[in-house]
């Protein structure tokens, strides 16, 4: 949805009423619940961080939270696959940013995963931004010696 935001252009006011108009069945219901709680007006005047609070707090227990939490803190690379690990870690860093934030911390959080092979080689780099870290980390991958180790 944040993408989809972001390509429309969407100024600060209007992102939660493009946003809640993708809703649908059991969120559709949920927000017209807010909007008798809190009034159109106040509902609609919600800023966008406020919306993904309460839609966290409804749809995303404490108890799964954890789980996602845990599941990202113990991402490991398997093997040479570069492209899965960096994928997974994208779509886990966007459930908790908190973990993520600020960005050496995402750096960090990024290189600890990656293969013993190539950890040391990016860390030593002192990569300054995720991107820098994962155009090395993938092309440690792509080297011959490193994916016959496996």
């Amino acid at each position: 949805m944040e993408s989809v935001i972001k390509i429309s252009n969407c100024t600060p006011e209007e992102r939660v009423k493009y946003g809640v108009c993708s809703f649908q069945d059991k969120s559709l219901e949920w927000w017209n619940s807010i909007i008798q709680n809190l009034g159109e007006e106040a509902a609609y005047s919600l800023t966008w961080s406020e919306l993904k609070d309460m839609l966290l707090k409804e749809y995303c227990p404490r108890n799964e939270l954890q789980k996602i939490e845990y599941d990202f803190l113990n991402l490991t690379m398997e093997g040479a696959d570069i492209a899965t690990y960096t994928s997974r870690f994208n779509a886990l860093a966007r459930l908790v940013p908190r973990l993520v934030t600020p960005e050496y911390a995402r750096i960090e959080r990024y290189i600890w995963g990656l293969a013993p092979e190539i950890r040391g080689m990016v860390t030593s780099s002192k990569p300054d931004t995720i991107q820098s870290a994962r155009e090395l980390a993938k092309s440690l991958t792509g080297m011959t010696v490193f994916a016959r180790g496996y």
